[in-house]
């Protein structure tokens, strides 16, 4: 590796664990509106978490940065895809095999009509039909984008790693304005494409997590500070709320996202701690995949009692229901985590 390359002295960086946490818990408060747990409550809710769901515009952008921050020159892609596999396929298995129990007994409303969309679910291309965006487990359409990612990241971090600091900052450029404008160009296409769910569309938020990597890795940028990115990024993620989490919320706070990554990564290579690099963070973080996968699943579950599975009930009742979702989302994240996740991951990287 070049002289320079801070990743090979902070291989991890823990504030980008703790923010894992962060997307995922947002994520979790976007779907409690959702479901409609609060009544009269729900207008503050809403407030707090309505953007919610740029959490995943976030956990994109995360992923590119950390994927090109822990890649290591090379790196055979059948290498890195075994890692990608190992890391994710076998818990999403498990949680879409739960989902559709889920569904067939509490949850119908969440069953997929098609058994071929099932099967598109499990293999990771189930999004690339915008009806079956959301078959087998709601929430991993997010893993198609990803496997649609991971699939290419080879050929990316093999294209942008070379690149002048000019180039890459075009290239963060072009991918912004990809961002901004892509719920017009969705419905310029020739063909259905949702902004929200298509990997395609989606693919900008990752490529641009890849050019913040390289230029904070390499020395080319060091970031801002922690105490102007993280206003700019609640700023994006405010006006997102204040629209209830329009088609352009990802471009509203797709800068700040950026920006506090790189403002996080730049703490931790200076060793100045942050709220998100405590050890109960990266324990959150260390969870939050397991977590993502079956929170919804937990909270449909304990509304289904609910007339069409929205409780709408009075603030103090509403907020006694999300914590014990919360709970009981976070103990099914350990023991998938513990019990599927890292035994599968060893057995198959062979470790």
């Amino acid at each position: 590796m070049p002289a320079g390359d801070l990743a090979l002295s902070t291989p991890v960086l823990r504030s980008l664990t703790g923010l894992r946490w962060v997307a995922a818990f947002v994520v979790f408060g976007f779907h409690i509106v959702a479901v409609e747990y609060f009544g009269s409550g729900q207008g503050v809710v809403s407030a707090l978490f309505g953007a919610g769901g740029t959490g995943v515009s976030l956990f994109f952008i995360l992923s590119g940065f950390v994927l090109t921050w822990t890649h290591r020159a090379g790196t055979q892609p059948l290498v890195f895809w075994r890692r990608r596999f190992a890391r994710i396929w076998p818990l999403h298995l498990v949680v879409v095999f739960v989902a559709l129990l889920v569904s067939a007994t509490v949850v119908p409303g969440i069953r997929s009509s098609s058994p071929v969309s099932i099967i598109a679910n499990i293999f990771l291309v189930s999004s690339w039909s915008p009806g079956w965006w959301q078959a087998g487990n709601p929430v991993s359409w997010t893993l198609v984008c990803e496997a649609f990612f991971y699939l290419l990241f080879p050929v990316l971090v093999w294209a942008t790693r070379p690149m002048t600091t000019r180039r890459l900052c075009t290239l963060g450029a072009l991918m912004l304005a990809l961002v901004w404008s892509a719920p017009p160009l969705a419905q310029l296409a020739p063909d259905e494409l949702s902004a929200y769910s298509s990997p395609v569309m989606r693919l900008p938020e990752f490529v641009i997590g890849i050019v913040v990597a390289l230029l904070v890795r390499h020395g080319k940028w060091r970031g801002p500070r922690l105490i102007v990115a993280a206003p700019l990024a609640l700023t994006g993620y405010s006006i997102a709320s204040l629209a209830d989490n329009p088609p352009w919320a990802a471009g509203v706070t797709i800068v700040g996202y950026s920006l506090l990554i790189a403002a996080l990564a730049r703490a931790d290579l200076e060793a100045v701690p942050t709220p998100l690099s405590s050890e109960l963070m990266v324990r959150l973080g260390t969870l939050s995949f397991a977590f993502y996968l079956i929170h919804l699943l937990v909270i449909a579950a304990l509304s289904s009692p609910w007339p069409g599975g929205h409780p709408q009930i009075d603030s103090g009742d509403a907020s006694a229901l999300a914590l014990g979702a919360l709970a009981l989302a976070l103990g099914a994240a350990w023991l998938l985590h513990r019990y599927i996740e890292k035994p599968a991951h060893r057995l198959i990287m062979g470790l």
